[in-house]
């Protein structure tokens, strides 16, 4: 009997490192490339998401046009993010905070993810969300060299702050210029706002368990200025 109880911790540590192997396995990323009909600058899709399941929706624009998104869904959870050309975390626009629908000018040339997903309080949940989403794409490519009357800012870096305690990123971001302009709270994740009046970028920091999960460029923000 006590040699059943001494290794009785070791199995136990031993199923939790299974079963925790085998939900990260089950989260999955679909990709779906986006195609408009000849002589049509728009497209519908609909679908659904479950869980920590998430759907990339790739569509191929040029540095230039506009884009606008939209998206009606049945789940008050859901959202999508743009992610730029090359990008793989990072978004560009971030639904979450600035709701489920995007208008804007292109910064690049590429392909563009619209991804599709459920915040963490409702993925935990295994919930699931039905969307129809509506992409359109207007306006010619910018031409190569073409000049900007718009000023050049110098970014300020920001990549150091992903994983750092939260309290101090906060410090770090002041002692880089910026101010915090905004705050939204879902489930057990908070989205600070901040604003670098100096080199106009609009940031957003994703924390989670104390600490920064997500740093990202939103470029734009209602109190972004």
């Amino acid at each position: 009997m006590l040699q059943i109880v001494t290794r009785t911790p070791f199995l136990i540590a031993a199923l939790i490192i299974f079963v925790a192997s085998s939900t990260l396995a089950e989260d999955d990323v679909r990709t779906v490339p986006v195609h408009f009909k000849a002589g049509s600058n728009s497209a519908t899709v609909k679908g659904k998401v479950k869980g920590y399941d998430s759907v990339d929706y790739v569509l191929e624009a040029s540095k230039g046009q506009h884009m606008s998104v939209s998206m009606e869904t049945d789940n008050a959870s859901s959202y999508f993010n743009i992610l730029e050309p090359g990008e793989n975390e990072a978004a560009m626009f971030i639904g979450s905070t600035s709701g489920n629908e995007y208008k804007g000018k292109l910064p690049k040339s590429g392909k563009y993810k619209i991804r599709i997903y459920l915040m963490r309080n409702a993925a935990r949940r295994d919930e699931v969300a039905k969307y129809t989403l509506k992409m359109k794409v207007t306006g010619d490519a910018e031409k190569a060299g073409a000049s900007s009357n718009k000023p050049e800012h110098k970014h300020v870096g920001l990549g150091d702050l992903k994983g750092m305690d939260a309290i101090t990123a906060i410090d770090v971001m002041t002692s880089r210029g910026f101010k915090s302009v905004d705050s939204i709270t879902s489930g057990e994740t908070l989205y600070g706002i901040y604003y670098n009046p100096s080199t106009k970028q609009c940031i957003q920091l994703t924390n989670a368990d104390d600490r920064v999960y997500a740093v990202s460029d939103i470029k734009t923000h209602p109190k972004c200025h």
